[in-house]
């Protein structure tokens, strides 16, 4: 049987959430409004590994977050609405109690 190549948005918010429930990522919550707030149905098995290896490589402040790094657009994107509404500033993370 051959592998689905996008995976149902509910069904990858919950993995995330569990997931990073341990590995303790503060961004979780706001990436899953981000894709919620774009009324994204599914994502693609890149964009559900591009994010393991940005939670891996990033740290929760983006103070090393490379633009020129070949990310999905949708972590492109992640970036800048995490920077254009305060949610985090180079260097520094605000509150990151909001939950999705």
């Amino acid at each position: 049987m051959r592998r689905a190549r996008n995976l149902v948005l509910d069904t990858v918010i919950g993995r995330w959430k569990s997931l990073f429930a341990e590995k303790q990522w503060p961004l979780v919550d706001h990436w899953c409004q981000f894709l919620l707030a774009r009324n994204n149905k599914a994502i693609s098995r890149d964009t559900w590994s591009q994010l393991l290896e940005f939670v891996r490589y990033v740290d929760p402040a983006l103070s090393n977050y490379d633009a020129e790094r070949a990310w999905t657009y949708l972590i492109d994107e992640l970036f800048e609405y995490l920077t254009k509404n305060g949610i985090v500033q180079i260097g520094q993370m605000t509150d990151l109690s909001q939950k999705c």
